[in-house]
């Protein structure tokens, strides 16, 4: 029976890795540009993605071919990444391309044997140029095409731009002449009209506004000027600088259209004044607003293709039966690029699909949904934090009455558990002493000296005046005269015990005032956002409010959140350092970076009228510190800093000092500074030095207990009225500057 069952699992463990062999598939990318393209991430995520989804586990290898700045290292990277397959032993299943340049490198390296190009099945995406590939006599090989539309990327630059002149920059290079030439076609018929490498000359104003009123004036420029005088190559180059300076020039004026990728359309949509438009998916919606729009098929249609023909070979489709198709093209918009031109959303959302959008301009009814959702689940929170300190408040109450009584009792028994025994004679000393237990030597030495100098004399002795083998602590209180000594022992340790145990009761008397300063500071600090953020919600749900007067509203129920949040996020940070939970990474980091980042992160919670400075320190200085709580530490100076000063400015830096080997990083203000008798206080816990400051009055005990575990220190200097400057110090190293 035994013997049965574990058949049974080894013969299901070998059916399942048979299982997860099957369904995992090699995957090779190949891609034309290098890794920093903005869209490659998302596009090989797509890929994979969608091949997941189809039920194939994948195993990913990219390779960038980086043609845009080094096209004659293409068959070089390409043979490298084929050799080092190789050697590992991994075999792509399937290869995808993103267009026609990878698509080439890749087809003519057939001769590679470790590649297998004549036999892997291939996914060839974004071909524009079909015709220029050969696939004839191959059955492995699918392509889906993506023809630029010359004619409504065109048309869409004249509506958008309301000009009637296009310009684009189109070489003779081996990439542009089939691009010219599907140019040529779409724009050979009316309204457009044709300035094919400027050879109608620099068309005016005036003229697109009489001879050409009703045309598109489609201008090429070429930045290859196709002569070249080898006694004088510096004029080739002088030529190009100044056809590029003329193409930029006319952009700020006229629209220009991207056709291609390279150097050149970089520089276009870079440098000219306003975004340019686009026929192709590189680089659209970069982030930075370079191209408004264009009608093409963008990066996530294209990977979703590419992936889902992979898919498909998996299952056992012939590549050739996928293939012949055309990705689906969009008109699309970035947003980025329509905040330059102060274009509206709701002006164009029907047409375009816009990228790039906020949330709160895409959908702003479940914005304002989420918002005021969001309010009212803090709302609920927060009664209910108010509900639970007021039982705690009294609760406290309740405890320290009890410790009250317990220190009335146990002081009567201090009095009640005294005993005496007499001291009459020198003698008696030496007796008792020599009872004495050896860890009190240094008293008893004491004592053997006392007795040849006359005076009064005290010491608290660890002794066995009775001889009965019970060490107690005895105090020694006698008087040493011309005749002799006289005087008292007197037991100490129920005096002692009760005493630690009175001293307990103490602490844990002044342990629950504080706790209820504590609550008394919190319940403040909370009912002020609970009330503000309580009239905000009444406003906004019973009130008509104008949109101005609404976004005030709302940015006063977020500088409430943002009060309790503090308050929340210094009591539950200040509770895991007194339960010792909280945990540190000490690593080593640049101290410029750190406050270069930090001061980017704050700087815009200063208000606008003080002053945020920088000031640098010395370069190449790392620091030792957990640097999550280093950030609560500054970010506590900071809001201090912020808090205090009603003028003047705030200013942020490090320093490193060389003769102790630490780093000071230091917020300094030009607030109200801090009374020398304050000074003391300031890392006292729960300590506020006025009622009516914000707070809960645990933020510089927590910056100190923070230092302190970085093996760092916190030093104050203020004068009052003028300004203060708090510092944190950690260790720190310099490196040698060059």
């Amino acid at each position: 029976m035994v013997a049965i069952i574990l058949s049974a699992f080894l013969l299901g463990g070998v059916l399942a890795c048979k299982n997860e062999v099957s369904t995992r598939k090699n995957v090779l990318i190949i891609l034309s540009y290098d890794s920093r393209h903005s869209q490659y991430v998302d596009f090989i995520k797509e890929i994979q993605q969608t091949i997941e989804l189809s039920g194939y586990a994948t195993d990913c290898r990219v390779v960038y071919l980086d043609l845009e700045y080094a096209p004659d290292n293409g068959f070089r990277v390409l043979h490298q990444m084929s050799d080092s397959l190789s050697k590992i032993g991994w075999t792509p299943n399937v290869i995808i391309t993103e267009d026609d340049r990878s698509a080439r490198f890749l087809l003519y390296n057939r001769s590679d044997s470790s590649l297998n190009v004549t036999k892997t099945p291939i996914v060839l995406g974004s071909v524009l140029f079909p015709e220029e590939i050969n696939l004839e006599g191959t059955t492995n090989i699918c392509m889906w095409t993506n023809k630029i539309d010359f004619y409504e990327n065109i048309k869409l630059a004249n509506e958008l731009s309301n000009s009637n002149q296009v310009q684009i920059e189109l070489d003779n290079y081996i990439y542009d002449v089939p691009t010219r030439r599907e140019l040529i076609e779409a724009i050979s018929r009316p309204p457009f009209v044709q300035n094919l490498d400027g050879r109608l000359g620099i068309i005016s104003d005036q003229q697109l506004a009489d001879k050409y009123k009703d045309s598109i004036v489609v201008t090429t420029l070429r930045m290859d000027n196709g002569l070249y005088d080898i006694h004088h190559p510096s004029d080739t180059i002088l030529k190009r600088r100044e056809r590029v300076r003329t193409f930029l020039k006319q952009s700020s004026k006229y629209p220009s259209l991207i056709v291609k990728k390279d150097l050149y359309s970089d520089a276009i949509a870079n440098k000219s004044n306003r975004p340019q438009y686009t026929a192709i998916a590189s680089d659209f919606a970069d982030g930075l607003g370079s191209y408004l729009a264009g009608y093409f098929a963008n990066y996530s249609t294209i990977a979703h293709d590419c992936g889902f023909s992979a898919a498909r070979i998996f299952n056992g489709a012939n590549p050739r039966s996928i293939g012949g198709q055309a990705h689906k093209k969009y008109f699309w918009m970035d947003y980025d690029a329509m905040q330059k031109l102060g274009m509206k959303y709701d002006d164009y959302k029907e047409k375009f699909r816009i990228v790039n959008v906020p949330f709160k301009i895409e959908n702003p009814t479940l914005y304002w949904i989420l918002v005021i959702s969001a309010i009212l689940l803090s709302l609920l929170i927060l009664l209910g934090l108010w509900g639970i300190i007021i039982k705690m408040r009294k609760r406290l109450q309740e405890e320290k009455l009890a410790v009250i009584g317990r220190s009335r009792n146990i002081s009567r028994l201090c009095l009640n558990s005294i005993e005496n025994m007499p001291i009459e004679t020198v003698d008696d000393i030496r007796k008792y002493i020599s009872l004495a237990h050896p860890k009190s030597k240094a008293e008893i030495d004491k004592v053997l000296e006392s007795l040849n100098k006359q005076g009064c004399y005290s010491f608290l002795i660890y002794c066995d005046p009775k001889d009965d083998d019970k060490y107690q602590w005895w105090e020694f209180r006698y008087d040493i005269t011309p005749s002799g000594a006289i005087g008292l022992i007197i037991n100490k340790q129920e005096a002692i015990k009760l005493k630690e145990r009175l001293d307990n009761v103490t602490r844990s008397s002044k342990e629950a005032s504080r706790k209820e300063a504590f609550f008394d500071n919190l319940s403040k600090e909370m009912k002020k956002p609970l009330d503000v953020m309580c009239d905000a919600c009444d406003k906004l749900i019973n009130s008509k409010l104008t949109k101005a007067e609404r976004e005030q509203v709302v940015a006063e129920m977020q500088e409430s959140s943002e009060a309790v949040s503090q308050s929340l996020g210094d009591i539950l940070l200040f509770s895991k350092i007194e339960s010792g939970q909280l945990r540190y990474m000490i690593t080593e980091k640049d101290a410029g970076e750190f406050m270069k980042g930090f001061f980017d992160e704050m700087s815009p919670k200063v208000p606008s009228h003080l002053k945020c400075i920088l000031v640098a320190g010395r370069p190449k200085i790392y620091a030792q510190a957990d640097f999550d709580r280093l950030r609560n530490v500054m970010t506590q100076f900071m809001l201090n800093a912020i808090k205090f000063t009603r003028e003047g400015s705030i200013v942020i830096g490090w320093r490193y000092h060389l003769d102790s080997h630490e780093c000071e990083f230091f917020v300094e203000d030009t607030g109200i500074g801090i009374p020398a008798e304050s000074k003391e206080r300031l890392f006292d816990l729960f300590w506020k030095g006025d009622e009516t400051t914000e707070g809960v009055g645990v933020g510089l005990n927590i910056c100190r207990s923070l230092a302190e575990a970085m093996k760092g220190h916190i030093s104050v200097g203020s004068i009052l009225g003028k300004g203060s400057r708090f510092s944190i110090w950690l260790p720190a190293r310099a490196e040698e500057q060059e």
